[in-house]
């Protein structure tokens, strides 16, 4: 299968910038430290209270790696008051509050003591997220008459509607297949299919919709393509999958 198109040197994602708020002193010389060997990494500052991080950053850097409580200041209580918050990572002694940081959307939740190996872990994480993050910010996606119009960082691909195999939802983004390469957007799947002619593509899962006309054939949870790929349907889909096969059928 073809690879995503490549992002080259020149387009490397920028580093994400991050800051470090844990009241202890040895914790958070430790945070400083685990992230000087990752360059796409670049650490911004290290408080002892959220006060001077405020007074030093006004605007919050992209990632922030914080205790639960950091003195008599409460790091989750401010992460959730930020109108935007950026990507949180917590690196705390305390697991009781690992639900309610998820519920706030947090990136990642660390308990201490933190070691090199869950650290690279959560290091690997994040600057994965960015180079999704950014690949999917060069292309740019217009949709008129036959055409999907795709900027590709300084260069603009037409590609035939009818080419078009499958969307796949990674996220906030769509892989779009086609019969000779595959894209990447910066568009939500629910978002494209709105776009895209709604009796020729059709959702099968909460992860995949097709071309109706590439379907070869479905046979219980899945559906096969044209050119033998198998993708799964969603149970709650296989009814309307069943029935609009039927209708494209009775047509032709």
């Amino acid at each position: 299968m073809a690879a995503d198109v490549p992002v080259g040197p020149a387009t490397l994602p920028p580093p994400l910038t991050c800051a470090v708020l844990d009241d202890e002193l040895l914790p958070r010389l430790a945070v400083v430290k685990a992230l000087r060997p990752y360059a796409g990494l670049t650490c911004v500052g290290a408080f002892a209270n959220v006060p001077a991080l405020q007074a030093a950053l006004p605007v919050p850097p992209d990632v922030l790696f914080l205790d639960i409580e950091v003195g008599p200041d409460s790091g989750l209580a401010y992460y959730k008051s930020l109108p935007a918050p950026p990507l949180a990572v917590f690196i705390t002694s305390h697991p009781e509050y690992a639900l309610e940081s998820i519920e706030a959307a947090a990136f990642d939740y660390v308990l201490k003591p933190l070691t090199d190996e869950r650290f690279a872990r959560v290091a690997q994480r994040l600057l994965d997220y960015q180079a999704l993050r950014h690949k999917a910010a060069l292309f740019e996606l217009h949709l008129g008459a036959e055409f999907l119009t795709i900027r590709e960082g300084y260069e603009l691909s037409r590609v035939p509607v009818s080419d078009i195999l499958y969307l796949e939802a990674l996220d906030n983004y769509t892989r779009i297949y086609t019969t000779e390469r595959r894209y990447l957007t910066l568009v939500t799947l629910k978002s494209l299919c709105e776009q895209l002619p709604a009796h020729r593509f059709l959702r099968v899962h909460r992860t995949y919709a097709v071309a109706v006309s590439k379907i070869s054939r479905l046979s219980g949870g899945e559906l096969l393509l044209a050119g033998g790929r198998p993708l799964p349907v969603g149970r709650t889909y296989r009814q309307r999958v069943a029935d609009t096969l039927r209708q494209a059928s009775a047509r032709s």
